[in-house]
């Protein structure tokens, strides 16, 4: 049996699959992303025995299998946003059309690929929702929502609609094959796997990445919290015990942390800090981090210990250098090391 470069990257996407599976199978946070690599192992290995041992004719599976991979996306989604397990026994609904699909393929196969990109588009769109609403919630209630932001995701989902669009054209059509025949060869097909296989890894990286830097929301975080009216009176005692205690100096700190400090609710403090200031929670803190970043260079300028500006912004909580690179800029209009010029140049 002769392979072809296409079946290489079948084989590649095997092995990619089969490590993803066991790096990620045994953390609870990541079982939807385990399931998608066991999902994509099996959909490479009956498309390489489609394409190698005429299996196509005995049972055609492979496109049904598109219909598992966006619900499976959209969990693995939540559950990088919430604390506990990604796959609960109540999800069994999102594998219906999937296994629909798996008894279909054979006499329905034009039904079966539309409701494959209806679904991609529809879990797609949940998922960006989400991602979208988590952004919102941790601005309300994390010091660190800047560093645990969650780009990529829009990222892999216009990915993966690309590689759908170029399928279409590469296999629906018939205008565009007419006009470009080369979407019929092999190297677009070689194209669209390697596509499939640059995406697995990436995945698998940067989901496993995001689960050891954050631990989750709680299961009701993203909830709206209607404002009720609280005036700006206990901002002074807040504010007070966050600055005495240099509580902004806690890289990760939360809300719930500086309630527990303060003697207040979480949405006390957020009504508070919002009456008084005008900011959500993560701007408030990061924005008594850039006074004190403010007073160190002062400092420093004047003779002190000649910290670095990294070593001083993790000093004042910051653990990103982007993060505060982008907020100093935001907050002075100036960056860190433009606005030490000038704190030199007036000495």
């Amino acid at each position: 049996m002769t392979l072809a470069p296409v079946n290489l990257v079948q084989i590649a996407l095997i092995a990619i699959g089969m490590l993803g599976f066991v790096l990620t199978v045994t953390r609870p946070r990541l079982r939807a992303l385990a399931a998608l690599m066991a999902m994509a192992v099996l959909w490479m290995v009956f498309n390489f025995l489609e394409e190698t041992a005429g299996f196509r004719d005995v049972w055609l599976v492979t496109p049904a299998f598109r219909l598992a991979y966006p619900p499976l996306f959209f969990l693995l989604t939540r559950g990088l946003i919430f604390r506990g397990a990604s796959l609960h026994w109540r999800d069994w609904p999102h594998a219906v059309p999937f296994l629909a699909g798996l008894m279909l393929t054979g006499s329905l196969l034009g039904l079966v690929e539309l409701a494959a990109r209806i679904s991609l588009m529809a879990y797609s769109t949940a998922a960006v929702w989400l991602v979208h609403r988590f952004h919102l919630a941790s601005r309300r209630q994390r010091s660190d929502a800047r560093g645990i932001r969650m780009f990529w995701i829009y990222g892999v989902v216009a990915a993966f609609l690309a590689d759908e669009v170029f399928d279409l054209f590469r296999m629906d059509f018939a205008w565009a094959q007419t006009r470009w025949p080369w979407l019929l060869s092999h190297d677009a097909y070689f194209l669209s796997l390697s596509i499939s296989l640059v995406m697995t890894v990436i995945l698998i990286v940067l989901a496993i990445r995001r689960q050891s830097l954050f631990e989750g929301l709680d299961g009701d975080a993203l909830a709206a919290e209607p404002d009720s009216g609280r005036d700006a009176s206990c901002f002074a005692r807040l504010d007070e015990t966050v600055r005495r205690d240099a509580l902004y100096s806690e890289p990760r700190l939360t809300r719930a942390e500086v309630a527990a400090a303060c003697g207040l609710s979480e949405r006390a403090v957020s009504e508070t800090i919002k009456a008084a200031t005008g900011r959500n929670f993560n701007d408030y803190i990061n924005a008594l981090r850039i006074e004190d970043v403010k007073a160190l260079l002062q400092a420093r300028a004047g003779g002190g210990d000649g910290s670095s500006l990294l070593d001083i912004a993790y000093t004042a909580g910051f653990s990103s250098k982007s993060v505060f690179n982008a907020v100093f800029k935001r907050e002075t209009g100036l960056t860190p090391s433009a606005y030490f010029d000038r704190l030199n140049a007036v000495r």
